[in-house]
């Protein structure tokens, strides 16, 4: 097992259950940061070690991820020109893609996406447990899949999950901010089996 897994089953093994909590509770999404704050190098590691370890079927490893710097976050605000000024308030952007060898639709390649899917639940809940905010976009980006590939280099194949913005929030995250309410709820999608 690798040193840094090692290091995040510790400090799980640490964490009490309610404070374990804290991060899904107080994780909401976040548009508006503040930008004089930059985030950690290190809590970005410690956010994709923890994306790494959702799960995956036969440890297929669909997820790619594209940490954007300066010149790539220009070219994805460019890409819809509407947009561009909220674009560049945001401070940090990681595009999240997926690939995998089985065709698509088939029971495999949908473990794929569900398992980057889970990757990406797990760095944007990493990034709260250190008070950075998040929020996951698609296709409110108003921008071609194909032309965010494009914009970070994913290779063919790949296919777009999501653009994750992530920054410290103007105001800041806490388990008492309220969430949107569920239109279903728990009651809604619980069915109890004898």
């Amino acid at each position: 097992m690798a040193a840094s897994a090692m290091r995040l089953l510790a400090l799980a093994l640490v964490v009490s259950a309610s404070s374990a909590f804290t991060p899904l509770t107080a994780r909401r999404s976040v548009v508006k940061y503040d930008k004089s704050k930059p985030v950690p190098a290190d809590a970005v590691d410690r956010a994709l070690e923890a994306a790494i370890l959702a799960p995956c079927h036969f440890l297929s490893e669909p997820w790619r991820f594209y940490t954007c710097g300066a010149e790539t976050k220009a070219k994805l605000c460019g890409l819809n020109e509407d947009k561009r000024a909220m674009f560049e308030g945001v401070p940090e952007w990681l595009i999240v893609t997926w690939c995998s060898e089985h065709d698509d639709g088939s029971k495999l390649s949908l473990e794929d996406h569900a398992a980057a899917a889970c990757a990406t639940q797990n760095f944007m809940l990493s990034l709260a447990a250190d008070g950075i905010g998040s929020k996951w976009m698609t296709g409110a980006l108003g921008a071609a899949p194909e032309d965010v590939l494009a914009a970070v280099g994913a290779n063919d194949g790949e296919k777009l999950l999501g653009a994750i913005w992530y920054g410290y929030p103007d105001k800041a995250l806490s388990p008492d901010n309220k969430s949107p309410p569920r239109k279903m709820g728990l009651a809604g999608t619980r069915t109890d089996l004898p």
